[in-house]
Order: structure tokens, then sequence, then C-alpha cells
């Protein structure tokens, strides 16, 4: 996958381009869906899959107070649309520039005029251009006159609720992980570079991988089940996952902290991808070291227990 940083600067030559476009947040089951659509006519068609989506969030520059926390950092955005086999990904700078471009002017010099655009994908909702006063209907319309295909995809729901990024946000803040994760349709994603911490967990014999917490949208503070993988690396492991402040040894210092199963080796300076996959247990202070001890040798215990549920393919619900 090719990234565009902006597109009204690229050199970039494009022929036969179907694209998505939306701010795909999240990369949820609506958004995959959509990028799917195009990327498998693109290869029906022998073209190419483009995503056309936004370095940062639209809001931060046109209402900053409304801007939401976003589900995904940039790096974990870029990670999940190469997995869906897109063949250019364009990071468009939304400034107050781009934000001025009217619709017309979006539809015939960026989709017309530099993408060579065939078809177009985009949401039930989709709103683009100056003031977001594009609509769909505005943008059958433009794509008519310049022989450019639309197609506007239906909202996917989970039984009646439409999966969308707000939604998310929402299931996530009130710490219901299960329902967030069958939205994004995989694992809530962290990754990060595994960075020194304090080696408190190595010599109670549980060593963990540090990563900064970075300013999106975590579940709340706790312990998590999930498996990690290490960047170059094919192979999954499944561990155990502190968010929040470890208040026993670290009171007030905010982190996540990665402890692997089953791995014992030097992974500093290198990234991680990690995959939020059941929440354990609320975080607690203890009383002593050993008390500490003890429980997360349970919760390692526990994890262990329910991956082997997992493997045998029945729901962790269903024990």
């Amino acid at each position: 996958m090719k990234i565009i940083d902006d597109i009204l600067l690229t050199k970039e030559k494009f022929e036969n381009i179907y694209v998505a476009i939306g701010a795909f947040d999240g990369i949820h089951m609506g958004h995959r869906e959509l990028i799917s659509r195009a990327v498998k006519k693109a290869r029906e068609k022998n073209g190419k899959a483009v995503v056309f989506t936004f370095l940062n969030h639209p809001l931060e520059v046109t209402d900053s107070i409304k801007a939401p926390k976003l589900i995904s950092s940039l790096e974990e955005k870029v990670h999940i649309i190469k997995s869906l086999g897109v063949d250019y990904l364009i990071l468009q700078p939304f400034t107050k520039e781009f934000s001025n471009m009217v619709p017309e002017e979006f539809v015939k010099k960026v989709l017309k005029n530099i993408l060579n655009t065939k078809e177009v994908y985009v949401g039930f909702n989709f709103s683009f251009g100056k003031g977001g006063k594009g609509t769909v209907e505005n943008l059958k319309s433009f794509g008519e006159k310049l022989n450019i295909e639309i197609n506007v995809i239906e909202p996917v729901k989970m039984k009646e609720q439409i999966i969308s990024s707000t939604f998310i946000r929402e299931m996530l803040a009130i710490g219901n992980l299960d329902i967030a994760n069958r939205c994004l349709g995989q694992p809530f994603l962290i990754i990060g570079e595994v960075v020194h911490g304090r080696k408190l967990g190595r010599t109670m014999g549980f060593p963990t991988a540090n990563l900064k917490i970075l300013n999106k949208i975590y579940p709340p503070f706790g312990i998590y089940g999930g498996r990690v993988k290490i960047e170059g690396e094919e192979r999954s492991w499944n561990a155990v996952i502190n968010i929040g402040k470890n208040p026993t040894l670290k009171p007030d210092e905010r982190s996540i902290e990665v402890h692997i199963l089953d791995f014992d080796r030097d992974i500093y300076g290198k990234k991680i991808c990690v995959s939020l996959m059941e929440f354990l247990r609320e975080e607690k202070k203890f009383n002593s070291m050993e008390e500490l001890k003890e429980t997360i040798k349970n919760d390692v215990l526990n994890w262990r227990a329910k991956v082997r549920v997992i493997e045998n393919g029945d729901s962790i619900k269903d024990r």
C-alpha cells in the first residue's frame, strides 16, 4: 500500500481508480464494508483501490470543542487499512484551506482531475465540502455530470443499532469492550513502541512491555486479556494487559503494561500490536507486594483458562 501525504501536491499518476471516502476513525464494520466494496470492484476491473481519509479529524479544524478523542491513532488506522488490501491510502491534511473547498470543486479537482476516479464509495450519511454542505445527492449529481459512478453504502447494524464511531466511543467509555469489539470487527487495537519502565514487574516474575498512553480513547482502567504481535514477526502471543495507574507500584503514573505469556526476550524499542479481547478485572491498590504478585498470578491463570475456551471454538460467555 502506497501512502499519499497530500493529494493536492502529489506527482503520482492515477488511472482506473475506485475510491472509498470517509473519516474512518476506528475502521468499524461499516467502514470495512465500504472499503471492501471498493477493493472488490477494483480487483474485478483490474484497477486500483484508494482510501481517501484525513490526517487529522475535520472537527479539530472546524469545531475543536466538539472534536472527539479518536478510537485509533494514525499508526493504528494505517495498520488496519493496509490489512484490507488497499492500493493507495490518501492521508489528506484537513486544513482551513482544504475545509474551504466547495463540494463541486472537490469532485472536479480531486476526484476527476487528479484521481481519474471511475467509482466512489461513501456512507449513507456522507457530507463533504465547505461547511459540510455537500450531500450524497449533490455527489450523485456531480458524478453523473463527470461520468463518475457513486455508490452509497447503507448503514451496517448490530441488531437494530447502527454501527458508528460515536457508538463505539460510548461503548468503550462505559467499559463494554465486547460490544465495541463486535462493532470494530476485531479486538480493540493498541500499537506502541516498547519503552523502559521501572522494571518492577520483572522483580516479581511478571516482566512487562511498557507503552505510553496516547491521546486517544481507551476502555476504562483495568486488567485485560489479549494477544500481542511483535513487529517483524508472524507469531502472536497471549498477554495480560494493565491499562491505568498501577496504584500499588506507580501511583498517578498512567501507562500500559503488557505481560506477554511464556515470553522473556528484550524487545525495547520495538513496536508491538496489542489486541484487547476481554476485560478481566478492575484496577485496585494492594496492601503488599505479595498480595499484588498473587493477584497477577491469578490474572494469568484466569486468562490462560479463557484462552483454552476460545481455542476450542466456544464463546467465553457460554462457559
